[in-house]
């Protein structure tokens, strides 16, 4: 019966580590939004950032610029071509996300 427990704990933590590392894994590349000029996108509400972020910045922002949703963090489209934004997170490193306006 011990050795169930002792078994059954293992396999727990090691599937607690897998789906951990996974996750982790995931978030390494940006995350892609596709965006018409003028729409914005709701960072916060997406799941991808934890909120309040802040700090937030776009290479090109001819492309894409941080804009205020609903007193959160978000982008707004500008114009066409695909950008790299950022934003600190509330938790943890910078969330990158790709914009791409069409």
């Amino acid at each position: 019966m011990r050795q169930r427990v002792l078994l059954a704990g293992i396999a727990l933590v090691f599937g607690v580590f897998l789906v951990t590392a996974h996750h982790g894994y995931a978030q390494d590349g940006p995350f892609p939004v596709e965006l018409r000029s003028g729409e914005t996108f709701d960072a916060c509400a997406s799941g991808e950032i934890v909120c309040p972020a802040r700090a937030p910045i776009c290479d090109d922002p001819k492309v894409a610029v941080p804009a205020d949703v609903n007193g959160k963090l978000g982008f707004r489209g500008v114009g066409p071509g695909t950008t790299l934004c950022s934003a600190a997170s509330a938790v943890g490193p910078r969330r990158v996300f790709r914009i791409t306006v069409r």
